[in-house]
């Protein structure tokens, strides 16, 4: 339970880093959820914690989702801007199970 109020605290405090790099609202908000989306993604517990192992699921679900093609999408709008460029080339392009690997 401490994860999910540390979440917001910290996605609160990024904002600020946010604001001094002056990137488009839409990177903002696409950082903010792809790094807590890995940070539940690193979360995953041992399979002997089932209610942890729920919790950490529902989260990684609800904060990835989409994810991939939306920095897609993201990388290719804002391919010419160097800094925009930076931000989103730390993660990873393929985190979402393709359709055939469900």
């Amino acid at each position: 339970m401490k994860t999910l109020v540390l979440v917001p605290i910290l996605l609160l405090s990024f904002s600020s880093i946010f604001a001094a790099e002056k990137l488009p609202n839409e990177v903002r908000q696409f950082i903010a959820q792809r790094d807590a989306c890995d940070h539940f993604r690193g979360e995953l517990s041992e399979p002997e914690e089932a209610e942890r192992m729920r919790e950490v699921t529902g989260q990684i679900e609800k904060r990835c989702l989409g994810t991939d093609r939306r920095l897609r999408l993201l990388k290719k709008k804002y391919g010419s801007d160097a800094n925009v460029k930076k931000r989103l080339n730390v993660y990873d392009e393929q985190i979402e199970p393709r359709d055939n690997q469900r």
